[in-house]
């Protein structure tokens, strides 16, 4: 009982607190929720892009257009050469025929017949190579480029690479913008909390006189900063759910991420915006009493 009373204590203290100076409370407020959705953001755009880069890996393939001179047998040992080769999953010939039947089905789809007005059409027979490892895709075209069956190298590795530049710049400005952000809401819980220490100075030294421990005279404060940053955050949780709706289709389209739109995802980006709002609104109490505490020993 004496700890809940404890408890009791410290929130309503916290609660008065946070009220007792409310233009710097409601300062550090609005900077914890610039800072949550820079990061839900973030972590949102990051998501998209990974999956959008994962997307991107089951489709890198290498296709190699095969000579016109190519017999049976030369066709069936460069397969299984390529086989044999790190990163490779599959090999599958496609012949002229099955490439005609393919662009006739890929014109079927858009709602259109394909129509040659009796002009003769070539197509080349290819081998399709699918890869357990996106990153291979240049060492099995390079591998590729010498052989004499060979006539010309297709490959998407040149995209892959833009992706993953695209996201390591997205990822690396992101990170420095949210941490910048985190420290400018570090510095203002960390005054607005000692603001409230100064302010009732003389009440912490009566505490003191009666035998008040660092700790009782401690968690009142942090449960203030704790305050700021609960929030900040569920008002950011708020605006997240309020925009996900019109989010959904765009990361389907943009992204390629029909799994960003479930339910889960939105309760891993909520509990990342609540701890990280706890966690710098706790700490930057926790470093303000402390500094405060130290020196009036």
């Amino acid at each position: 009982m004496p700890f809940l009373r404890f408890i009791g204590f410290a929130v309503v203290r916290a609660w008065q607190g946070f009220w007792r100076n409310a233009m710097m409370s409601l300062a550090a407020t609005a900077t914890v929720i610039l800072m949550l959705v820079l990061l839900a953001g973030l972590f949102i755009v990051i998501s998209g892009l990974n999956s959008g880069l994962a997307f991107i890996e089951s489709k890198v393939a290498v296709t190699a257009q095969l000579a016109d001179n190519v017999t049976p047998a030369q066709r069936n040992s460069l397969i299984a050469d390529v086989e044999a080769m790190p990163g490779v999953s599959r090999v599958d010939y496609v012949s002229p025929g099955a490439a005609m039947i393919r662009l006739q089905k890929t014109y079927a789809e858009r709602g259109q017949r394909l129509d040659l007005g009796g002009a003769p059409i070539k197509l080349f027979a290819s081998i399709e190579i699918s890869l357990s490892d996106a990153d291979q895709a240049g060492a099995v075209g390079e591998a590729l480029g010498g052989r004499s069956e060979v006539a010309r190298i297709i490959t998407k590795q040149a995209e892959y690479d833009k992706l993953l530049g695209v996201i390591g710049l997205v990822r690396t400005v992101g990170l420095v913008a949210v941490g910048l952000v985190a420290l400018t809401v570090l510095f203002m819980i960390i005054n607005t909390i000692r603001i409230a220490v100064y302010s009732r100075a003389n009440e912490i030294e009566i505490m003191r006189l009666v035998g008040a421990s660092d700790s009782f005279i401690r968690w009142p404060f942090i449960l203030e900063g704790i305050l700021c940053g609960l929030i900040g955050a569920i008002i950011t949780v708020m605006l997240v759910a309020i925009v996900w709706d019109p989010i959904q289709p765009a990361m389907v389209r943009v992204f390629q991420m029909p799994t960003a739109v479930s339910a889960r995802f939105l309760t891993t980006v909520s509990l990342l915006v609540l701890s990280v709002g706890l966690g710098v609104g706790a700490l930057g109490s926790w470093i303000s009493v402390r500094s405060y505490l130290s020196a009036a020993h």
